[in-house]
């Protein structure tokens, strides 16, 4: 009976009791609780493992579509410059033939403008030779050999090669 009047093993004896009646009160409801927020925990890692994996998933198509948009860029480009390339080759040809058509059309226009000199010069040396031949035959000739000469011409005309210029 002693122990009952000493407060320390009344203390002592309360402590127990009561961490005996919490344990047996109170430990289903603390183990539900923790259970609880453990479950809670438990599915906000899932949520947040899911969200980590659904990122990178984007990342990786992120990435896969910059690839992809780079190597058509680079088709693009490669295009281009195919596109460039045969434009270049188109006009240097068309420049080509353009220079050709007008070499043959000034060598064309200095044929034709060689033959009108020639013809022109032709027509002055016919024109000066007839009237060279009109004053040597007027001024020496009598009339009896000028008709001999106008008909000895006119013969003699069917036998001559006539070349046209």
């Amino acid at each position: 009976m002693e122990l009952l009047h000493n407060p320390n093993y009344i203390y002592a004896f309360a402590f127990v009791v009561f961490w005996m009646l919490i344990y047996v009160f109170a430990r289903k409801p603390i183990l539900q609780w923790l259970d609880g927020e453990i479950a809670k925990i438990t599915a906000e890692l899932n949520i947040a493992h899911e969200l980590r994996a659904e990122a990178e998933a984007v990342l990786a198509d992120c990435k896969a579509k910059q690839a992809k948009a780079e190597r058509e860029a680079q088709v693009i480009v490669n295009m281009a410059k195919q596109q460039a390339e045969a434009m270049r080759k188109e006009a240097d040809a068309e420049l080509e033939a353009t220079l050709i058509r007008q070499q043959q059309l000034t060598t064309e226009r200095i044929q034709i403008a060689q033959e009108k000199a020639i013809n022109v010069v032709r027509d002055a040396a016919v024109t000066m030779g007839m009237e060279l031949a009109h004053r040597a035959l007027t001024e020496n000739l009598s009339q009896d050999d000028a008709a001999k000469l106008v008909e000895q011409a006119i013969n003699e005309i069917p036998t001559l090669n006539v070349k046209k210029y």
